[in-house]
């Protein structure tokens, strides 16, 4: 297969733009950082859950383009940075959990079931992009199986007649 290295390219640039765009455009959304406060946390991460599904495509961008490259190093490259995502995700998903608890207190009767509502579905976006970002990262350390062919030489006599047997010694008994 011939590779067409600007095609490569440009799927690496569109998919680092769709990695990057919507990240730096939530960030900007959440500025000043306040990490101090838990509703300002709360917040966030719903807002940047909402926002997951355009990088994951990018991620996925990124990958199908190394492996129709067979670019080996960068699919490890790629792979490496979704685990480390997925985990970094799982464990802003666990403090997203306790933050709830904390700014339940605070809302009022009357929206605590559209805030319980809010809080499941980006719960459920998280867990679904965790399990995206894993498999992507499966799929970025997978690759083409190396298969050692151990051909065995085969034994090939170089004479037509019978070995010769070693004569005369008698078996002790």
């Amino acid at each position: 297969m011939d590779i067409n290295k600007p095609m490569a390219r440009a799927g690496y640039l569109l998919s680092a733009l769709l990695i990057i765009t919507p990240l730096v455009d939530g960030t900007m959304q959440l500025l000043p950082l306040r990490f101090g406060d838990e509703r300002w946390r709360f917040g966030s991460v719903g807002t940047l859950s909402n926002i997951l599904l355009v990088p994951l495509l990018g991620f996925l961008i990124a990958i199908a383009v190394a492996t129709l490259t067979d670019a080996r190093r960068i699919k490890r490259v790629l792979g490496t940075i979704c685990v480390i995502l997925g985990v970094v995700l799982a464990a802003i998903s666990v403090l997203f959990i306790l933050d709830y608890f904390q700014v339940r207190i605070a809302v009022t009767p009357k929206f605590q079931r559209s805030v319980g509502v809010a809080t499941t579905s980006a719960l459920i976006k998280n867990l679904v992009s965790i399990i995206i970002l894993f498999l992507l990262s499966r799929a970025g350390f997978a690759g083409p199986r190396v298969i050692v062919n151990r051909k065995v030489a085969p034994i090939i006599e170089t004479s037509s007649t019978p070995p010769i047997p070693l004569g005369g010694a008698a078996r002790a008994e």
